[in-house]
């Protein structure tokens, strides 16, 4: 089925789209905001009339064009209208799995074979996201050729047990979503094998962001802070904390810094030019950091009332 009425229809909701790999088509987020077209859809309606859908940031998502207009609390009228161009699909229910493992097809990079093609290609553009050969020993980053994570980076992320408890996979070839991560609860702390409890503590969005910033980071894989992790800062000998999300997410930055400095933390505020820490590097990062504000309930305040 020729999809351009489907796409016109969509874009009469959701704006103007920006053409993706294969038939995907990038949005402005309407769940999360985020500044740049971060919801992709495919527009080609597979045959148990599919249309998988995602936001990469704030992992919206869904299987049909049903499920979108439905969380995009679409009139009636116009969802119907908008269904005639495509065949009727349900959506899925996601199955939280108790037990998380890496997948069967996971490589580690840094000990691949120096002739691999795929490795090669892996390495480069993770190279070209400002990463290291000891990055990928320090963080265990692989990939997979084939089966479900096919095509993707996978960083993974143990406990402080050095147990598995979640991992990101991102597309390095143009697979239709960014991000394919696992079907598992998101409540655990990113990174948390690698984290000294003692010294300051940076929290940013993503697990990219983590690894630019090259010092003690955690990646909340979002805009909010997990009852885990926020149960472990409390806790901790830990004084002094970062907040460094991004400029969309100012309104989540003021909240959780509110919450740690009510537990008695020193919280700093990192004003992010528009630009995520990946995107900065680490030296641009590095003088956020030492120009960031310190913050107390006053200031907060005033900040909120600037929103």
């Amino acid at each position: 089925m020729d999809y351009t009425f489907l796409l016109g229809s969509i874009e009469n909701i959701l704006g103007k789209s920006h053409k993706r790999a294969r038939d995907n088509y990038a949005f402005h987020c309407p769940f999360c905001n985020h500044r740049k077209p971060k919801l992709e859809i495919n527009m080609h309606t597979n045959e148990e009339g599919k249309n998988p859908w995602e936001c990469w940031v704030c992992q919206t998502k869904g299987r049909t064009i049903r499920s979108l207009l439905y969380q995009l609390k679409t009139p009636k009228d116009q969802a119907s209208e908008i269904l005639k161009y495509v065949p009727r699909g349900g959506t899925v229910e996601y199955k939280q799995l108790s037990i998380i493992e890496l997948p069967k097809e996971f490589q580690l990079l840094y000990n691949a074979s120096t002739t691999s093609v795929v490795a090669n290609l892996v390495k480069k553009y993770l190279y070209e996201r400002g990463f290291t050969d000891n990055d990928f020993i320090k963080y265990g980053i692989g990939y997979c050729t084939s089966g479900e994570y096919g095509g993707r980076v996978i960083i993974p992320s143990y406990s402080e047990s050095n147990s598995l408890n979640y991992f990101v996979a991102r597309s390095y070839d143009g697979n239709y979503f960014k991000y394919k991560n696992p079907e598992v609860s998101k409540d655990v702390i990113f990174f948390e094998n690698l984290i000294n409890w003692n010294t300051p503590i940076i929290l940013c969005e993503g697990v990219f962001d983590a690894i630019a910033i090259r010092r003690n980071a955690i990646p909340l894989l979002g805009k909010s802070i997990t009852d885990s992790l926020y149960k472990k800062l409390i806790t901790s000998k830990v004084t002094d904390i970062y907040v460094a999300l991004d400029t969309d997410a100012r309104d989540k930055a003021l909240t959780i810094s509110e919450k740690l400095l009510n537990q008695g933390k020193r919280v700093f505020l990192v004003d992010l030019p528009d630009k995520d820490p990946s995107e900065m590097g680490f030296k641009s990062f590095t003088e956020l950091i030492q120009e960031s504000v310190e913050l107390d309930i006053s200031n907060i305040m005033l900040r909120k009332l600037d929103l």
